[in-house]
Order: C-alpha cells, then structure tokens, then sequence
C-alpha cells in the first residue's frame, strides 16, 4: 500500500511499516543446463569432415561441470545420482556452487585408454520456481595416456636382389603430422612417400648400399591425445646383386636340358619312325629307352634342386639364385593377363616396377584391410564425434598392417598361387600332349602305307602321358597344398581332391611295383650269366651283392600283351629289378651282338635262381621312382604350406630388431 493511502478517525494518515510489502515472483521459463567437460578441444578433418574431438593424456583434466540457468533445489548427491558414466565412476568437487547453479566432479578408475560418454538424466532435477530442466545431450570424450607404438614391415625379403624396397609404417593409433622428413635411413634414399591412412604410410627406398637401414625416431609424431610415439623396430634389409656363378650355372643346366630334350625328341622320332615300318628284324624294348632315359631322371633332379630353396636352412646366395632361376621346372610364372610385377609368396621377389606403380597398388590393396566407418554425416561444421565414431577412428585395434594385408589379399587364399600354377602346367602340359598326339597321328598314317607293321616305339600311347604325370606331381601337390593352406572352403575342397587325386597315383605305382615286379605277376628282369667264368674275390663280392656289370633285360610275362612293357616302360625300364639269370650256353661274341635283344633266345639260356641278396637289392631299386616322386610331391606341399621356410635364407643379416 502506498503512504497517506488512509487516515484514521484522528485524522492521522496511515504509516507503512517494514513488513507490510509482498514480492511474488512468477516465472515459466525453462531451466536449462549445460554439461561440460574441461578436455581439450580440436577440429579435426575425419573423411572430408570437419569434426570437434575432444581428447587428452591428462588425468586432472577428466573434470565435468553442470551449469544451470537458475537455482535449483537439488544437493549435490541428488545431481550424482542423475549423472551416468560408461566407463569408471564420478566424484564430486568441492567448491563454490554459485548458487545451486554449478556442480562439478572428477572422474575417478578408469584404464590407460577409454571412451567416456557421461549423460544426465534432468527429470530428477528440480528448479526453485518448479519448472522442469531441460534435457541435454550427452559429453563424450577419449582418455589415452598409452604412448603411440610403430612397427615397419617390408613385403620384399630381408635379402633381396630388387633396388626398390617397399616399407610398410604402422603405427598402432592413428597420428597427425607424420610425414616423409620423419624416416630415418641409412645405405638408400627415399624415393616416395604415401598416406594411406592416418595409421598407416606407405614409402618406396632405393637401395644403395648392401644393408639398407629403416627407422622411425621417438617423440617425432602424436596422436589425438597428445602422446608422442615410441621408437619403431629397425628394418634391416641386405641388398645384393645376382652372382654371376649363379646365372652361369642356370643358363648352362636350361640350355643342356633344352639341348638333350632336342636330341632325345629327333632320336625317338626317328626310332619309332622305323620301328613303325618295321625296319628292326628283331626290336628291343632299350630302343624306346635309351634316348629318354637322361632326360627323364634329369627333369626329376633339375626339380629336386628348385624345389630345395624352401627348405628350413640358410642357403648361400649362389646356390638360392640358382634353384630359383630354374623354377620353370615347376612351372610357375606370372599369368599373361595380370599387369605389373606383383610379389608371389612362393616366388619370394620383390616388385620390379617404379615406385609410383607400387604405391598405386598398394593403396588399391589397402583400402580393403582398412578400417570401417560408419556413414555418420555431420550436418553442423565442427559437431563432436558420437561414441561410435571415437572407437572407429581412435580405438581400433584390427587394422592389418599394409605389408601383412597385400599378403595376405593376394596369396592367403592360394588361389593365385593355384591359378598360376595350373594354368601354365595346362598349357605346357597341353601342347606336349597335342604335339604327341599329331606325331602319332602321322606315324599311324606311315604305318598304313608301309608293307611291314611294327610297332609305335616309345610314341605309343600312354607312354609320354605317364612322363608328364610324373614331373607334373610337385606343381599339382604345390598348387593344392596352397588351396588347403588358405582355408576357403572352395579351395578346400579342390585342393583336397587334388591330393586325393596324387595319392591315388602313388599308390597305384606302388601296386603296381609290387604285385608286378616283387611278387613276378607282371614283369621280370632276366641277366645274364656265364658258367665257368673266374673272379676274384672282390669281383665276386661285387657280383653277389649288386649284380653282374652287364645289364639285363626287361620282358612282359604274358607275349601277348608285350606292348605294355613299352607303354608302362617309364616306370621301371632304367631300373635293374631283382634279377632271374639266364646261364649262358654260347660264347660271349654272340652275347655282345650290337643293336640286338641281350637274351638272345630261348634255346641258347636256361633258368636260373640269383643269389637272394641280388634280388633284394633288385627290390629296393624297383621302389627308386615311387620314393623319388614321393619325395618331389612332399617338397611341393611344404613349398605351399611352410612359406616362411624360405625366410632362412633371407633373415641372415637382414633382421627386424
């Protein structure tokens, strides 16, 4: 009420006191509250993006405070109560509260890294004048005290032949502002350098020296956090040049095999064209023989030798250079249709082409093994990371390092491996069998205008066949055993039919060795012997343990099916099985007749039994081309499935400390 509002009946006017004034306030707004966290911000570009994170190495930094629009009636324990954290627990701050307007606490156990989402739940609150507080969004907020590891990797060797060395940097976490003047190296020069992403870089050296050195300092880059990065391993690879012994030597063991290939073509061409006319009045089965005898043991061992690079030992320079230049004894060659010079695992090279082609490829690679975001378009410029977003670029711990991904996306399912393997078998496999096949056509057509029929000598089908088949094993049991290794179910299935396949042959040579030679079902091997003829002593040990000099003869038991003897002569044919003696009834000039069978007739020998340990040894020998293919077929499956063997020759003096 106002003064002199009244009087009394005195007429004295009214007096206000203290008390006699009311103040009501009214007010419907809302409340509104802010929720913040004392971490350091940053704008960030994440994937074109610009984006607030907010990260820190600090733990006095992992504060949060509530600053409320007006008063509310709520202690400090009721807010607690609200707050929700993922990970860890809050504790409150004391302080000044302004109020009731501002609370604040301290996050309190939580681990070396952890995203932390903390959320208030405002319908709890309430205000002084009633009105309800408005809800707000959620804070998140990544705690990383762990410092940045890196790691380098090479998909080349650690001794390579190559100029240019491709290197893998991997850091553990993604970091900001690493670039190529960072990389320390020693004995080459950088030559190119590639963000692939922010955890990995890509960099092409040029050897110069022998042993090319490759590091990455400490404390030279940091994460989002602010950790600086740890010191990486040192790369050490030797650089060596091809010795020239070792080039020498394939060229001279290619151009004798191609040479005695040549001569062993034209000599059986030539005998089977005359047997086929019937030129020989009394054939032997050593016509068909003789001229693919060396080059069919020679093939096998030239086999032997590339095959033995994968073996867990460290081999000298010279030696490993030359098993792998005549691995065109496998075969195993790039597919006409891939472009570039892409590393094989079983080839064990490095990329020959530039450094700007490597990169292109391996970002192109890449890109599969990294890591995938989720399609989170940011509508506002600089809005913060959803927790999602903060383990997808900040926390993931998946990512393959750049050498292990073009690895293990080019070779780990062995399809390639498969691929190239079989399709060069296929062709040359294909073409010898083709060219069999229009010699024998021709030879058959011969035949038919000649007046004497003879035989197709060692062009009768399937004798050539079983040739390829043998040399072929290694390549399908290294193809095969590269399917099994890559786990796909597909290549599962095929490559374990294949060594189903394989095993199935080598059984058959073994039944077919020993029903047919050992028990004599089959096959014998007859040599001759002179009565009355003296040795010494140490010739007849010689001749009881291992035989007489002069070799015997291999005849098919049952006449009819002669022809079998040439057909399966691959076999067994340069072999001496376990001898039956055929006594010699005749001088010895007409045992030497040149061009003609060793046992000349019937009626000039008679049966007789060899000493048993000549027929042991007889046995033992027969088995000689089962155990080789067995053992070429074994060297092709440890080539597919032990690829880090190969690593003993490379890792002396080239090592990753």
């Amino acid at each position: 009420m106002d003064t002199n509002f009244c009087t009394d009946a005195a007429g004295n006017p009214f007096a206000r006191s203290q008390n006699s004034s009311f103040y009501v306030h009214y007010d419907q707004r809302n409340v509104f509250v802010d929720l913040r966290a004392h971490v350091p911000e940053k704008l960030l570009q994440l994937r074109s993006e610009t984006r607030t994170i907010q990260a820190t190495n600090n733990y006095n930094n992992l504060k949060v405070y509530l600053y409320f629009s007006a008063p509310i009636l709520n202690s400090s324990t009721e807010i607690l109560s609200s707050l929700s954290i993922s990970k860890g627990t809050l504790l409150p701050i004391t302080g000044e509260n302004h109020g009731n307007r501002r609370f604040g606490f301290m996050v309190a156990n939580i681990s070396n890294i952890a995203i932390i989402t903390i959320s208030f739940d405002a319908n709890s609150t309430i205000s002084r004048q009633g009105t309800p507080v408005s809800p707000v969004a959620p804070v998140t907020f990544l705690y990383d005290s762990q410092r940045t590891a890196v790691r380098l990797s090479t998909t080349c060797r650690m001794r390579t032949r190559e100029d240019n060395i491709p290197i893998s940097i991997k850091f553990m976490k993604p970091v900001f502002g690493f670039n190529s003047s960072l990389i320390t190296i020693s004995g080459g020069r950088l030559q190119s350098f590639h963000e692939i992403s922010r955890s990995i870089y890509a960099a092409a050296i040029q050897a110069d020296d022998d042993v090319v050195s490759v590091s990455v300092p400490e404390n030279v880059t940091g994460d989002v956090a602010g950790n600086k990065n740890l010191a990486s391993n040192v790369l050490r690879v030797r650089h060596y040049t091809i010795p020239v012994i070792s080039s020498v030597m394939s060229i001279f063991v290619t151009a004798i095999f191609l040479l005695t290939c040549f001569t062993a073509g034209l000599l059986t061409m030539s005998t089977a064209s005359l047997q086929s006319v019937g030129a020989f009045s009394r054939p032997s089965s050593s016509l068909s023989s003789n001229p693919t005898r060396i080059l069919f043991r020679s093939a096998c061992h030239i086999q032997i030798f590339a095959l033995s690079r994968w073996l867990p030992v460290t081999l000298p320079v010279e030696y490993y250079e030359f098993a792998r230049s005549i691995e065109w004894s496998i075969p195993y060659f790039s597919l006409p249709w891939e472009t570039g010079h892409v590393q094989p695992v079983m080839m064990g090279s490095s990329p020959t082409g530039t450094s700007n082609s490597f990169l292109s490829r391996t970002y192109d690679r890449i890109i599969s093994c990294s890591f995938q975001l989720n399609k989170i378009a940011a509508a506002v410029y600089g809005s913060p990371l959803t927790p999602v977003e903060y383990r997808s670029f900040f926390e993931s711990q998946s990512i393959i390092p750049e050498a292990e991904c073009i690895s293990d996306g080019l070779h780990s399912n062995g399809w390639r491996n498969f691929d190239r393997s079989m399709f060069w078998l296929a062709v040359i496999g294909g073409s010898l069998i083709l060219l069999h096949a229009f010699l024998f056509f021709i030879l058959k057509y011969k035949k038919r205008d000649s007046e004497k029929q003879g035989s197709y000598g060692a062009l009768i089908f399937p004798r050539f066949e079983i040739f390829l088949v043998i040399v072929a094993l290694p390549c399908i049991c290294q193809a095969a055993a590269a399917l099994v290794a890559g786990g796909t179910p597909s290549g599962v299935v095929v490559g374990i039919l294949l060594l189903g396949v394989v095993a199935f042959l080598l059984l058959s040579l073994f039944l077919f060795l020993s029903v047919g030679i050992t028990f004599g079902k089959l096959l014998q091997y007859k040599e001759v012997h002179r009565e009355g003829q003296q040795f010494h002593w140490y010739q007849e040990l010689i001749r009881v343990t291992l035989g007489p000099g002069k070799r015997g003869q291999w005849t098919w038991k049952n006449e009819a099916n002669s022809v079998y003897l040439t057909m399966f002569g691959p076999l067994f044919e340069d072999l001496r099985g376990p001898p039956k003696y055929m006594v010699s009834q005749i001088s010895g000039s007409n045992l030497s007749r040149q061009g003609g069978p060793i046992i000349a007739s019937d009626d000039e020998t008679e049966d007789a039994e060899a000493p048993f340990i000549q027929k042991l040894f007889g046995i033992l020998r027969i088995y000689y081309t089962m155990l080789e293919s067995a053992r070429r077929a074994t060297l092709g499956i440890l080539a597919a499935i032990l690829p880090c063997s190969e690593e003993a020759f490379h890792k002396e003096k080239g090592t990753v400390s």
